[in-house]
């Protein structure tokens, strides 16, 4: 093989690298946008919202840890510091609420004076009547309907006895964790003006403490592909 055989074959070889080196930064930068489109979205069109306390368990802090990787305890359903937690966004716009669906969960407040958000799965739609029987089967308008929840979580004996008649702007939220979840079970049905937004997706994790005003807050965001709800 002469020389310029030599040269013609070592340009084939680099630019075939080359080929292979612009393929490699094109697809990087696509996908590097895309998560980046998917971050800018989120926080231009929908609301963070951040998951403390296991009354949602197993759905959200499913996997929820400590600073010495221990799991969050799911029979507290209180608020926890120096855990990872779950992250997601929400819909607040009023269409997205108008549009609210049996077993979405949403994240609301409980009452006008109320300063926290909490995060639960709506049963009852207004007008509904919701009864619970043999501890946890739900019945809207007398008939049985499925819940999307092993029996071991929605199994209580904290539901109230009896149908529940819903008002024409009243909603049935639950934890998914009932036993260990204060919701409509104690407090009774919620009104539709304090529903903040509805849970669109996980896209992260969080640590949480408490800040200078002795307020839980959060820290550490780590974003992730998006576990749609």
């Amino acid at each position: 093989m002469d020389k310029t055989e030599k040269n013609e074959k070592t340009n084939k070889i680099r630019n075939r690298f080359k080929l292979i080196l612009n393929i490699c930064i094109i697809v990087f930068s696509v996908v590097l946008l895309a998560v980046e489109g998917v971050v800018y979205y989120q926080r231009a069109y929908l609301t963070p919202f951040w998951v403390n306390g296991q009354s949602m368990y197993p759905t959200l802090n499913g996997d929820a840890l400590d600073a010495e990787g221990n799991p969050l305890d799911e029979n507290s359903g209180g608020a926890h510091v120096g855990y990872t937690v779950d992250y997601g966004v929400m819909d607040c716009h009023e269409k997205a609420i108008n549009k609210i669906k049996r077993f979405d969960v949403v994240v609301t407040k409980y009452t006008a004076q109320d300063t926290s958000n909490k995060i639960k799965r709506v049963l009852g739609l207004p007008g509904e009547t919701i009864e619970f029987k043999n501890g946890g089967d739900l019945f809207i308008n007398g008939e049985y309907l499925k819940q999307p929840l092993a029996d071991e979580y929605i199994k209580s004996d904290k539901y109230p006895k009896g149908p529940t008649v819903l008002g024409s702007d009243e909603y049935y939220v639950c934890g998914d964790n009932r036993n260990h979840s204060y919701d409509s079970s104690a407090i009774g049905a919620i009104k539709k003006e304090y529903i903040t937004g509805k849970a669109i997706a996980i896209c992260g994790t969080a640590k949480v403490f408490l800040n200078s005003q002795n307020f839980y807050d959060i820290k550490d965001i780590k974003y992730s592909w998006p576990r749609f709800l």
